[in-house]
């Protein structure tokens, strides 16, 4: 039994979640677990490595940048984010990420990606991962706005599409207590009501038919999520750090300054949180060593 970490996505609202994790590193809050999709698993790599900052400065330096995301990207490459620029020359050579301490570090990290066949959730772990870090790139891989992703004989896309707040995937994993980062405010439910047409869906994504309908319940199944993270909060079971008002960014967000106002609070909700987030990283070590001991 160990305590999750939980991390939504949200494209560029992923600047809410590094604030949170930088003050988690810096307040040297371990987790051995760290379930992550979309946006949350691109923030989860800096977190396995200790790189305090590294993902503040990817965001506020580059996200003007069109390698990094620009309908000049959307056109050349057929994804709005440049997965080949920030998965190649940004992690590799811009902003490093440590390699050496990711594949090594003790924390085991769960990426969530929509396999379209099924249009159910799909977990991999690190060890299943280059530094190319493809399934992270799939759990990126927005529909319409990035083309699909094959792994391991699976075609995949945004782990958003079928599970945006992997809570559920922790506790069936074994977790009883989790800490989850959310990039939405309190009041926000999606609507039941799909973004996309389903005729445009089928259009697109037609030999897919479970991940259309995957894409049709995706309000209800967002809504059912949060209301699960709500339900573990009153038992006790789970900490919830999400944003104390709502994010006035998309999931485009090009502004480096209002991402950087997000990133602010992220650090100040964290904090407001840590000594809840104390006391259930503390009750579970010391049920863990209650068990060990009998």
């Amino acid at each position: 039994m160990s305590v999750g970490l939980v991390l939504e996505g949200g494209g560029t609202r992923g600047a809410y979640t590094s604030g949170v994790l930088d003050v988690i590193m810096e307040e040297k809050l371990e987790f051995p677990v760290v379930y992550g999709v979309s946006a949350g698993a691109c923030n989860a790599v800096s977190y396995l490595t200790g790189q305090i900052g590294r993902n503040y400065e990817i965001f506020y330096n580059y996200i003007r940048d069109e390698r990094y995301l620009s309908v000049t990207s959307l056109y050349q490459t057929g994804s709005i984010f440049g997965f080949d620029f920030i998965f190649g020359e940004l992690f590799h050579k811009l902003v490093p990420l440590d390699y050496e301490k990711f594949f090594s570090s003790p924390v085991r990290l769960r990426v969530g990606a929509t396999d379209l066949a099924t249009g159910q959730a799909v977990f991999y772990d690190k060890e299943e991962m280059d530094d190319m870090l493809v399934p992270i790139r799939a759990s990126s891989s927005m529909p319409f706005l990035a083309p699909i992703v094959s792994f391991k004989g699976r075609e995949l896309l945004d782990g958003g599409c079928s599970m945006s707040i992997p809570l559920e995937q922790s506790m069936v994993d074994g977790n009883r207590r989790n800490v989850v980062v959310l990039t939405r405010d309190p009041t926000y439910r999606k609507s039941a009501r799909s973004d996309f047409p389903r005729s445009v869906l089928r259009v697109k994504y037609g030999d897919y038919p479970n991940f259309v309908q995957a894409m049709a319940d995706r309000g209800i199944n967002y809504n059912s999520e949060v209301e699960l993270c709500r339900v573990e909060e009153r038992l006790g079971n789970a900490v919830l750090v999400r944003p104390s008002k709502p994010l006035v960014v998309s999931r485009y967000e090009k502004d480096p300054e209002r991402l950087k106002a997000i990133y602010e609070m992220g650090r100040a909700d964290c904090a407001a949180k840590l000594p809840e987030i104390r006391a259930i990283l503390a009750l579970d070590a010391a049920e863990s060593g209650e068990a060990a001991r009998a």
